[in-house]
């Protein structure tokens, strides 16, 4: 992470990588909605969503393992993920549904963004997300700290499927895509669809 006593000229190269990416449209951000119950039953909901990402979180390490170099693609896939998809996930072919930026935090909140994100992604059925993490040139005590973090976060976390560095039109090296598993409910709904053919 930069120094926040020292200019950050990262700014500056930062708004050169991203002067051709377009706004995203608010409709594809992901959002929380109430679902009509009480409110003592959305304080449980949400301390029970709140215990378990804190779970997933605690099991991420903020030891980095391996460090990736700040300009250098980071991917993963699980084993069965085809390679058509695969590919079509590096060509930035499926557009990102929610976006998580972790730019200005430190190694343990973003650790528990991620974790939170990618369970909310799963929860909502967003199938492709996309982590803004920045390249990290100027992070201490490393270059890449929390893209290099991300690179063993993700595979820890159970719904992600795959991830590839980003397209420069979301970012570059600066960003990766993440294809989220379909939770039961848009399993569900997909065999509804396919039946109905």
């Amino acid at each position: 992470m930069a120094n926040s006593d020292q200019p950050d000229d990262g700014l500056d190269l930062f708004r050169e990588l991203m002067h051709d990416v377009a706004r995203m449209k608010t409709d594809d951000v992901v959002l929380r909605q109430k679902q009509g119950l009480t409110p003592e039953q959305q304080e449980e909901r949400r301390k029970a969503a709140q215990a378990s990402e804190d779970a997933d979180s605690i099991a991420l390490s903020d030891e980095v393992r391996e460090w990736v170099e700040p300009h250098d693609p980071i991917a993963w896939r699980k084993n069965g993920i085809q390679d058509g998809v695969f590919r079509q996930l590096k060509r930035g072919q499926y557009e990102p549904h929610a976006t998580l930026n972790l730019h200005q935090l430190r190694v343990r909140e973003a650790r528990r963004e991620v974790a939170g994100f990618i369970n909310e992604c799963y929860r909502t059925g967003v199938r492709t997300a996309l982590i803004i993490h920045g390249l990290g040139v100027k992070s201490q005590p490393r270059p890449a700290l929390l893209k290099s973090l991300c690179n063993q976060w993700l595979p820890d976390l159970e719904p992600v499927l795959a991830f590839h560095t980003a397209q420069k039109k979301h970012g570059g090296a600066g960003a990766t895509y993440v294809i989220i598993r379909k939770n039961p409910t848009t399993k569900l709904a997909n065999k509804e669809q396919n039946r109905k053919r």
